[in-house]
């Protein structure tokens, strides 16, 4: 009886220590308020040596450790994100409210790290930076890490596009909340395999990270890749099926300003579409859950199993 009594106690406790993990997300969002001080003072002065200064030491300089990373990532440099604040005098004041609106989000974005933990045993929580970046990337990961472009990722059809490029302009018209693209990228943390082997492969990772987010937050994704492609799925799976063993990706992702006569991104459309086919025929969706965020992406053999249990391929015999 004193050996139940002590396992119960553990186990509660055990549970106690893991919900209070995930509650204390680690959420940072310094990086936009230095930001929007070093904006302000570039706008104070006019030359450009001086404005290049201000940013370099007001902001890069003050960098957290997630910014660290994204200027790595994605190429940040003073003179980069100077050139887009002369080259877009619009854009800036009509994206910055939405940016500084995201502390507001925290609540949901902590309920949502709580879901994905209940649902997923081997969830780890990662540290979630909110940064402004060079207009080159919504969001991204780096290992435990979330690392987002508020100017990009907080933006809406409300914003002030029209000095962007058109694909800006098209993502901003049906961008989905700032929750959809946390998860998203939270998803990646998750994933095992870089996903890189072949198409296939590549699609898998992208479109299981929106179906698995669509659960979570229990929301139907209305992005152009998603409605364009549940209008034309036959078409575009007869031209996936011709490629998908291929390892060039440059007409189905990350092809935002390239595509013609359709949406970027079609890729991610197909892999959401695989996904969402493996859980329907899954008749346990926990175990289908959690099957599809622990796919080996670095295993190509688990990779067409995980195609093959999935069904899609039946449906256009």
């Amino acid at each position: 009886m004193k050996i139940c009594f002590n396992l119960i106690v553990l186990t509660a406790f055990s549970f106690s220590l893991h919900a209070q993990q995930v509650s204390s997300t680690k959420i940072f969002t310094e990086d936009i308020d230095h930001f929007w001080k070093a904006y302000d003072s570039v706008l104070k002065v006019t030359d450009s040596v001086m404005q290049r200064d201000i940013i370099q030491t007001q902001y890069l300089d003050k960098a957290s450790k997630g910014l660290k990373s994204f200027m790595a990532l994605r190429q940040h440099t003073a003179a980069r994100h100077l050139q887009n604040i002369h080259r877009y005098p619009k854009f800036w004041p009509s994206v910055r409210p939405k940016t500084l609106d995201i502390e507001h989000h925290r609540t949901e974005i902590e309920s949502m790290m709580k879901k994905f933990s209940k649902r997923y045993p081997g969830f780890k929580q990662p540290e979630l930076y909110f940064t402004i970046g060079c207009l080159n990337s919504g969001g991204t990961t780096s290992s435990d890490q979330v690392l987002i472009g508020a100017e990009i990722a907080a933006s809406d059809k409300t914003v002030d596009a029209s000095e962007l490029n058109s694909w800006l302009q098209s993502v901003f018209q049906a961008q989905q909340d700032i929750v959809f693209l946390v998860t998203h990228e939270t998803v990646h943390t998750q994933q095992h395999g870089s996903g890189s082997s072949n198409l296939l492969t590549s699609c898998l990772r992208e479109g299981s990270a929106d179906f698995i987010s669509s659960l979570l937050i229990k929301k139907e994704l209305s992005s152009p890749y998603i409605i364009y492609g549940k209008a034309n799925e036959k078409m575009i799976w007869e031209k996936f099926a011709l490629e998908k063993d291929g390892k060039d990706v440059q007409n189905w992702l990350y092809n935002g300003g390239r595509a013609k006569n359709e949406p970027a991104d079609l890729g991610y459309f197909m892999g959401y579409t695989i996904c969402k086919s493996y859980y329907k025929n899954a008749k346990d969706k926990k175990q289908a859950f959690i099957e599809i965020v622990n796919l080996n992406y670095n295993s190509p053999t688990d990779v067409k199993a995980f195609f093959e249990k999935s069904g899609y391929n039946e449906k256009w015999k």
